[in-house]
């Protein structure tokens, strides 16, 4: 049996919820689309928090107060690189809760460039680590954020929607 898993309690994160913050680094941002499911962006730090237009020290804990609201608050999560988690996947969200990222998974970091366009580090988290790519974190701001990824390799897109890792209309 080891190794097997049983799914006996249906996973769904509380729908009220706009972030959710434990005893690490970063917070866990969530967003409620009209089309369903949830997106979520994992350990968020100041400067994702800023461009979500969140206080860094107290974001809110609740979700927005319309659904158009939450619908713009999901698209600037999108413009980060959020996972959008279909209604049936809510086992796989656990997972990932529960077990934190596999080397194996895709690790992306954004950064807006003030003059237009976004810096884009996309790899496994195996990549990321060996890359250092954590440095990113350190960055007080997207400019900052911006010169480490292009430091790192990242890739730049003049036009946001070319980039094929970001799910932009």
């Amino acid at each position: 049996m080891e190794g097997t898993i049983i799914d006996c309690v249906p996973f769904k994160p509380d729908q009220s919820s706009r972030v959710d913050y434990g005893h690490d680094a970063g917070v866990t941002v969530y967003g409620w689309p009209s089309k369903g499911g949830v997106y979520t962006l994992h350990d968020c730090l100041g400067v994702e928090l800023e461009f979500l237009g969140f206080d860094r020290f107290n974001p809110p804990k609740l979700r927005a107060g319309s659904q158009a609201e939450e619908d713009a608050h999901g698209d600037r999560m999108r413009r980060l690189g959020a996972t959008w988690w279909k209604n049936g996947k809510g086992r796989d969200l656990l997972m990932r809760e529960l077990n934190g990222l596999m080397d194996s998974d895709e690790y992306i970091r954004v950064g807006w460039a003030a003059e237009g366009g976004v810096w884009v580090v996309h790899t496994t988290v195996e990549e990321a680590t060996k890359k250092g790519v954590g440095l990113i974190h350190n960055a007080y701001n997207m400019e900052e954020r911006c010169k480490v990824i292009e430091q790192m390799g990242g890739i730049f897109y003049a036009d946001p929607e070319n980039c094929p890792y970001l799910d932009l209309p």
